[in-house]
């Protein structure tokens, strides 16, 4: 693995913890069972699900706002904290979009093995916020597009697979530079964690989900 393939590295770095995420939501799942009185395993797929998103997203939002928020500091300043805050910033952002990929799929009791998984994440990573993502496409088709991703990725290897994208995050999230100008960046900085984490989200229970007829408004 090369040394400056960070999404690689986070990628193995939560797939150590994997059980740990299986154990936490599979408590979710049984907790709304026991709240709900039985309803089908859909609605506690989808509404889990949704727990998740928003928890990693606040996560993501809150972290978002703290690493900006240096630069607001009188003597530090924003060039000195510029490099530091995206790193740190990214790193945190992509690591927790991952766990939510895999906590979304044992939300909906998915079975693949983690290479597989790590594929699927990989896949999921590039195409949200992708002129597509954006456009907003059917469960069915972004399938065939993950589908296929993922067997290229796997095929590639994970190492490399993930080098390939991240080359391709770094310029999406490049521009966040100005989330650091003092006092605008920390709010501008949590906004735009939290709605790419929610489009990472959606994207993977698109993926993720068997029922795509489910309404946005279950319960």
């Amino acid at each position: 693995m090369k040394e400056d393939n960070w999404l690689a590295k986070l990628l193995y770095v939560s797939g150590t913890s994997f059980n740990a995420i299986q154990g936490t939501v599979r408590q979710m799942m049984v907790e709304y069972d026991l709240e709900h009185g039985g309803k089908p395993r859909r609605y506690a797929s989808y509404n889990v699900s949704s727990k998740l998103i928003r928890k990693a997203a606040y996560k993501t939002g809150a972290f978002g706002g703290l690493v900006s928020a240096p630069a607001t500091i009188p003597g530090i300043g924003t060039l000195g904290t510029l490099f530091v805050s995206i790193t740190a910033d990214m790193a945190y952002l992509i690591r927790t979009q991952i766990e939510l990929c895999y906590s979304i799929s044992v939300a909906y009791d998915v079975e693949m093995d983690m290479e597989e998984l790590k594929a699927v994440t990989v896949a999921l990573l590039g195409f949200s916020g992708s002129a597509e993502a954006v456009k907003g496409v059917a469960a069915r088709s972004l399938r065939s597009v993950i589908d296929e991703l993922t067997r290229v990725y796997i095929s590639k290897g994970i190492p490399d697979s993930a080098a390939e994208i991240s080359a391709r995050l770094l310029p999406r999230y490049a521009g966040r530079a100005y989330k650091v100008l003092p006092f605008l960046g920390m709010p501008l900085s949590a906004s735009i964690n939290i709605t790419s984490t929610m489009m990472v989200g959606n994207q993977a229970r698109k993926y993720f989900s068997t029922w795509d007829d489910f309404p946005e408004s279950a319960g």
